[in-house]
């Protein structure tokens, strides 16, 4: 399946487009399907029994947990907290759920498809996989701090909504049993194998497995907030002027014990950071290297193709599904891609355009190029792993 795909494997027939109007960071979405392989070729009962063969696995990131009985980790792990397979199996087979935290760092079906949509929604995104036995809750009802996607790949799984919650939490503003009142039952959603439910953040939750054990996979998506945005660009602007090194002046602390004194204009400007234009777009520039030095480094090839160079008679093109996204600035242009940023200036600069805008070119047609030069971008663009070649 191509890259473009993978957002219409988790809406289709719901649009992107649509969903970002109607559904995102509003109300959740049910999109039900008659395949009940659709996510399928994602993760299976047999891949995670794999992976419980295979790996050195540690608590936290595969944990159990059942809603009317607490399981201490020492039941299912050793003195160092490693997983111990038969025993979470066995407890798994008493009604307890298996939770893989960052399911994709250990399942590389799960590790392609969060890269994809990593790539299509230029957002931090993560993995986790819930197999609950029949009948069985794993949590009580709460709200995560962060939209997710559930994809129902076996059985069958009702999620209840509730009442309560919070607009739109930041990411660090979770759940809290003893803060947070869960409020009446609002709506029922009775998933069956192959379908999405979308849940925006801060909406109340939670889950049954009903009439046999069902699989899901959690994707977690984090939005870009307007605040991290203003928190980035206020970080950048008063990295930049030493006049924010300056001490508070003693005028505005002593208007802190006398109410009466005014705020002179001169006081307030001096806590007044001018945000630009320019800053808005440095600040995105930043989040995004971030999102995008954060992903999985694709590495599929890089050994069994070792390094050479490229002939001049060589046709070359960048591989659109390993490119999240191209910046521009001035004689700079920026290639993210997973796990690294690449810079090219000019000479280097003008022929990556050339590349980007002719889809494929032979290395012998870059202008403004020497032989050297040729080789020099070839190899980058080979040892990032970017280039697709004839």
């Amino acid at each position: 399946m191509d890259t473009a795909s993978k957002i219409a494997l988790v809406l289709g027939p719901v649009t992107e487009s649509e969903f970002f109007e109607n559904y995102w960071e509003q109300h959740p979405l049910h999109v039900s399907r008659s395949s009940k392989e659709h996510f399928a070729s994602l993760t299976s009962i047999d891949t995670i029994e794999s992976v419980l063969s295979v790996q050195a696995l540690f608590y936290p990131s595969i944990q159990l947990t059942q809603l009317d009985q607490a399981i201490e980790v020492s039941e299912y792990t050793d003195a160092a907290r490693r997983i111990l397979p038969h025993r979470l199996i066995e407890r798994h087979h008493e009604g307890a759920t298996i939770v893989i935290s960052q399911a994709h760092e250990k399942i590389p079906s799960l590790a392609d498809f969060r890269r994809d949509i990593q790539n299509e929604l230029n957002l931090r995104c993560q993995t986790n996989v819930y197999l609950s036995p029949k009948g069985k809750q794993g949590f009580n009802a709460h709200f995560d701090s962060h939209d997710v996607f559930i994809l129902q790949v076996a059985g069958t799984k009702t999620f209840n909504f509730y009442e309560g919650g919070v607009e739109l939490p930041y990411q660090q503003d979770g759940f809290q049993a003893g803060k947070h009142t869960v409020g009446v039952l609002s709506q029922s959603i009775a998933l069956e194998p192959g379908d999405t439910l979308y849940i925006p953040r801060g909406v109340m939750h939670d889950a049954v497995a009903t009439e046999q054990t069902s699989l899901h996979i959690t994707l977690g998506v984090y939005a870009i907030t307007l605040r991290d945005v203003l928190i980035q660009m206020t970080q950048q602007l008063t990295d930049k002027d030493p006049e924010y090194r300056k001490s508070v002046p003693r005028n505005l602390q002593v208007l802190l014990h006398n109410d009466d004194l005014p705020l002179t204009d001169e006081l307030q400007q001096c806590l007044k950071p001018v945000l630009t234009s320019a800053g808005l777009i440095s600040a995105l520039s930043s989040i995004e290297d971030t999102a995008a030095i954060n992903s999985a480094p694709n590495c599929e090839g890089m050994l069994s193709a070792s390094p050479t160079r490229g002939t001049l008679n060589k046709t070359i093109q960048i591989d659109p599904s390993q490119l999240i996204s191209v910046e521009r600035s001035g004689e700079v242009i920026r290639l993210r891609t997973h796990a690294q940023v690449l810079e090219f200036i000019n000479p280097l600069r003008a022929a990556i355009e050339q590349l980007l805008s002719a889809k494929k070119l032979e290395m012998s047609n870059f202008e403004g190029l020497d032989d050297d030069q040729k080789q020099t971008l070839y190899t980058r663009l080979q040892c990032a792993n970017l280039l697709m070649e004839e």
